[in-house]
């Protein structure tokens, strides 16, 4: 179980527990840690964990994630129990019990299974987010890549607000967004640009598929999460074998051989340096014997 201790500007100190492999962390209440100061965006940074390995991402936040104080910004690094996050006024610091993290996140999944959805919702059925539940609350929820998305989508494929979910007193009707590219919505395999929504209606936006849940029926996330799950880790294990994810401790490597390098170099420049004034001071005095 990874815990996370939370260090605000006045020193408050509160610990949070997760046994899941994928924390969401940043000022919107969707979030698993939700930090609410408003120097946090409100989707900061993610932690993944596969194979005992933590992996932080940066969500290409305003005032970027640090960790430490090394400054991240839409990419991933591997860390360790020990670093600190900094994020605007809160500093995080991980700890880890000594079980297994891949264990207790494989527990913790196995006790998870059909569900009664308690208000309206959209499952998502695919890609990174499969498993997921958005709920559909308020009189217009927003699906789309922009930040303050309701059903914040992380894709350039898709645009800031690709469609919404308008709920008029009696029915909820799915609308296009507002754009002038072709981002099709397709329902139920029938583009479309504005539909009433059904229990068990299928939206395609771009790559994702999320399903329409009605309050009351029964829906059951868990197939959808473990093939997340396992597309998620198959990603994270090619990033680290082909070292598109460093870890922070290669980083630290790195900047040791380069001061190593440099002040190898500068001695090897002082060395020619002083070869040089003597080359130069021969010379004069060569000049000087001939003369006299």
């Amino acid at each position: 179980m990874l815990k996370l201790i939370v260090e605000n500007d006045r020193n408050e100190l509160n610990v949070f527990e997760f046994n899941g492999n994928l924390i969401t962390v940043g000022r919107s209440e969707k979030n698993d840690l939700v930090l609410n100061e408003r120097n946090v965006s409100r989707y900061h940074f993610q932690l993944e964990i596969i194979d005992d390995r933590i992996i932080i991402s940066d969500c290409r936040s305003f005032n970027h994630t640090f960790v430490d104080e090394r400054e991240l910004f839409g990419e991933k690094l591997e860390i360790f129990v020990g670093n600190v996050i900094t994020v605007g006024d809160y500093n995080i610091y991980l700890e880890e019990d000594d079980e297994s993290l891949l264990k207790t996140v494989q527990m913790a999944v196995e006790t998870e299974g059909h569900k009664i959805a308690s208000e309206n919702l959209l499952l998502a059925k695919n890609g990174y987010l499969g498993g997921k539940v958005f709920p559909i609350t308020g009189r217009e929820t927003v699906i789309g890549s922009h930040a303050s998305a309701d059903v914040y989508i992380s894709s350039n494929d898709i645009p800031p607000i690709h469609s919404k979910i308008v709920f008029d007193g009696n029915i909820y009707l799915l609308v296009k967004g507002d754009y002038n590219a072709d981002y099709p919505l397709v329902v139920n395999d029938t583009r479309v640009d504005s539909v009433d929504m059904r229990n068990g209606d299928e939206i395609r936006i771009g790559d994702y598929i999320f399903e329409f849940v009605e309050k009351g029926e029964e829906y059951d996330p868990l197939p959808y999460q473990h093939v997340a799950e396992e597309t998620r880790k198959e990603k994270l294990r090619k990033d680290i074998k082909g070292k598109k994810i460093k870890s922070i401790n290669d980083e630290e490597r790195d900047e040791k051989t380069e001061i190593t390098r440099i002040e190898k170099g500068s001695g090897g420049g002082k060395t020619v340096l002083i070869l040089a004034a003597l080359a130069v001071l021969a010379a004069v005095f060569v000049i000087f014997f001939f003369v006299l």
